[in-house]
């Protein structure tokens, strides 16, 4: 998939990191953006209409849960410098 290749191959800087490890909302958000289209992809479910269409949606409910997991990482995650 060229979206996951382009986005994910490259990680954010490492100030970004260091930043959201110690607890900046805002860089926390910005790594939740950077990895956004990655998050919704991995939350595709098959959804049906009242006809019996199928449909590949957003799962909005386990994309929070997701979100709300990539945070508590996050804050939990220690920056190691060598």
């Amino acid at each position: 998939n060229d979206f996951m290749e382009k986005d994910v191959s490259k990680c954010p800087p490492y100030r970004l990191i260091s930043s959201a490890a110690n607890g900046d909302e805002k860089a926390i958000q910005k790594i939740l953006d950077f990895y956004d289209n990655y998050i919704s992809a991995c939350c595709m479910r098959k959804l049906y209409d009242e006809y019996g269409n199928v449909r590949m949606a957003v799962d909005l409910e386990l994309k929070g849960l997701v979100c709300h997991a990539m945070i508590q990482k996050i804050k939990a995650f220690e920056v190691e410098i060598k």
